[in-house]
């Protein structure tokens, strides 16, 4: 049987990151369009109270004080630019909002700011898991390293289609993470290191099913 051409074999991964994209792409501009001011800080307050229940007073101060220096830095960072940019802009920037409500403007670039805030607050709370998911990430690595050692002294050969689906499940996994962090929605403090540790295992699969070296 002759072998699938490289580009066959990576279509479904190519094909699942244009989709993850898209979808987060369609999402962002939904969440900015759409929802209402109100709802994003009630979930800001309910992801900070379940922290602090979670993981306790002390680390979800951390994590909370972490969160809130990264949005300061972003918010000081594109206030420069848009000092920068103010003078030439202001002839485009009045034709494009012509006719638009300013209240609406208004309420949205307050939802845009409460979503930063939260996707800080998410990346800040990952960032706090870091170390312990490293350390399981080396291990699920080695797991799988050792595993494909061992397929080399036997006769049991490694599975095309497991590599594949852990190739393509880590592609969707990485995007639901990164959706984590704009969904509107409250999570658990748990959710995005449980999307980790499903990543980890992905991995893991994806180096036992190397093809054999000869």
């Amino acid at each position: 049987m002759p072998d699938p051409e490289p580009g066959d074999a990576r279509s479904p991964v190519g094909a699942g990151g244009i989709a993850v994209l898209l979808l987060l792409l369609v999402g962002l501009i939904g969440i900015v369009w759409w929802v209402p001011t109100g709802w994003l800080e009630q979930v800001g307050t309910l992801e900070r109270a379940w922290s602090r229940q979670a993981l306790g007073e002390r680390s979800a101060v951390a994590v909370s004080d972490l969160a809130r220096r990264w949005y300061a830095m972003q918010r000081d960072q594109n206030d420069a630019l848009i000092a920068g940019q103010s003078m030439r802009a202001d002839r485009q920037a009045s034709v494009l909002i012509d006719g638009v409500d300013p209240a609406w403007l208004v309420d949205r670039s307050k939802a845009v700011r409460l979503l930063v805030e939260l996707a800080c607050l998410r990346a800040a709370l990952l960032t706090a898991w870091a170390p312990t998911l490293g350390l399981l990430l080396v291990a699920g690595m080695l797991e799988g390293h050792w595993r494909w050692r061992i397929r080399q002294l036997g006769f049991d050969y490694p599975s095309p289609v497991a590599r594949q689906a852990s190739q393509t499940g880590l592609t969707l996994v990485i995007g639901l993470l990164l959706l984590t962090l704009l969904l509107p929605l409250p999570l658990h403090p748990f959710v995005i290191p449980l999307l980790t540790l499903i990543a980890v295992r992905l991995i893991g699969t994806g180096i036992t099913h190397l093809p054999k070296q000869l």
